[in-house]
């Protein structure tokens, strides 16, 4: 199993940690159940990070790996809390409780480290490794913080946001093909403070005739999907593929989309699941000798992520 599998399969089951306390928000429990969360996420540390602890029982008394557990349980019982008020926050939101029982969510959690385990070997794990279970945490935690400002936008927004959509579309269809990429930078982070970025870029493809005539269109979605935080906001639903058929046969924004998105992989490691086939970007690459060596570099990069 290469590691882009890996990746989205340990994404699934690490969100399954991450899901428990949020359906238990979700669902109205008290506060109470954080202790009970906290302790799972800290056996989740305990079994998937073994290099953060001590391998003699001796060692646990020092105090240095005392305040280092103790600040540990500190953290993990800050992202249960968030994880909880995420769940309240969607619940409130929907103007309803889910009907879970109270020993669900903690199963959730708790199956997340068998099958995390399945996925990872901890003793076979590279400190290059370890910065991917890093990210993916990351990730995981920021969607549902993502997921969390939708439901509140979606219930105090007036205006409807394929509106916004289409006026903003309207706006980059308006740019001259000499507009540079800076210029459209900054026409796209205007927009997305008032759309999604999903949303922007669904409106962007939709219609195939104003995409076949629009070059500046296609560069703009090239730019939008390859931002670093656009790809992270937007893991999981190939976005960079979506963005390298944007780009179409021409090489300047082939060459674009290479150079961006060899960024967004030394940031964001977890997006290369997002990211299209090498083999294709290779044929790619042989049409066109002006992008060959931007595209060649970021299938070195990918196959190296591939490989790790």
């Amino acid at each position: 199993m290469n590691a882009t599998m890996r990746y989205r399969l340990f994404l699934i089951t690490a969100a399954l940690l991450y899901l428990g306390p949020l359906v238990a928000g979700l669902a109205g429990y008290g506060w109470p159940m954080i202790p009970v969360f906290a302790a799972i996420f800290l056996l989740w540390l305990l079994i998937m990070r073994p290099a953060m602890w001590p391998v003699k029982a001796r060692d646990w008394l020092t105090p240095h790996f005392i305040s280092k557990f103790l600040l540990s349980a500190l953290v993990q019982a800050a992202t249960v809390g968030f994880c909880f008020g995420v769940g309240r926050g969607i619940g409130g939101t929907m103007g309803a409780l889910a009907n879970v029982p109270v020993w669900v969510p903690p199963l959730m959690s708790l199956l997340a480290i068998p099958l995390s385990r399945i996925f990872w070997n901890p003793a076979l794990i590279s400190p290059e490794m370890t910065g991917y279970l890093d990210q993916a945490s990351a990730d995981i935690l920021a969607l549902c913080a993502q997921e969390a400002v939708l439901a509140r936008e979606n219930s105090t927004s007036t205006a409807a946001p394929s509106d916004l959509c289409l006026v903003w579309l309207g706006k980059i269809l308006a740019l001259p093909e000499d507009t540079t990429d800076h210029h459209i930078l900054a026409l796209l982070a205007d927009a997305l403070a008032q759309v999604k970025p999903l949303a922007l870029l669904n409106a962007m493809a939709e219609p195939a005739e104003l995409r076949q005539h629009s070059a500046t269109l296609r560069r703009a979605f090239v730019l939008l999907a390859t931002e670093t935080e656009v790809a992270g906001k937007l893991l999981g639903q190939g976005q960079l593929a979506r963005a390298f058929d944007m780009a179409g046969e021409d090489a300047a924004r082939l060459r674009l989309y290479a150079e961006r998105t060899l960024m967004v992989l030394k940031t964001r490691r977890m997006a290369l699941m997002d990211t299209p086939p090498t083999q294709q970007l290779r044929d790619v690459a042989t049409r066109h000798p002006m992008a060959r060596a931007a595209l060649l570099t970021l299938t070195a990069q990918m196959d190296r992520l591939n490989d790790a």
